[in-house]
């Protein structure tokens, strides 16, 4: 069992797409502290402890935020250890779609990359407010990754 702090300040996910919005906008200050929260966290789990630990489910709506807009990531769920001396383990895909890394979906291969993937794709709905996965926009734009790549390719 984990026993978390009462965070009161909603979550990431709410913040940026949904019912926090009504008392303002996040700041990028504000965002980028908890960025940077989230990233100490998994340097923590990936390189601080042994067995080290994969979050499996990084998500704005697993990231808490207390009163001072800090970042808690929390739903260890999913969470995989790698037992010392392993670079990978081989498991049942889980994880939300839009985050999960391409290589795990098709190999079922785990490792810390993984998480730093799922990192990344929340770093990039931090930044555009955009959802990892949108049905709404154009086929080359549903996806975060690939409106961005396309973003960038077009200069």
């Amino acid at each position: 069992m984990l026993v978390y702090e009462y965070v009161n300040n909603g979550n990431l996910e709410q913040w940026i797409h949904g019912a926090m919005r009504q008392h303002g906008v996040l700041t990028w200050e504000a965002r980028m502290k908890i960025i940077l929260g989230i990233a100490k966290a998994l340097a923590y789990l990936h390189e601080a402890i042994e067995p080290k630990v994969v979050h499996r489910d990084i998500k704005s709506s697993n990231i808490l935020i207390d009163e001072d807009f800090n970042g808690k990531l929390s739903d260890f769920g999913l969470a995989k250890m790698l037992g010392a001396g392993k670079s990978h383990i081989t498991t049942r895909v889980m994880g939300t779609f839009g985050y999960v890394a391409p290589e795990y979906a098709n190999t079922g291969l785990l490792n810390e990359k993984s998480d730093v993937y799922s990192f990344g794709v929340l770093l990039l709905e931090a930044v555009t407010g955009r959802d990892p996965v949108d049905y709404g926009r154009p086929a080359n734009e549903v996806s975060i990754y690939f409106y961005l790549l396309a973003c960038w390719l077009l200069g």
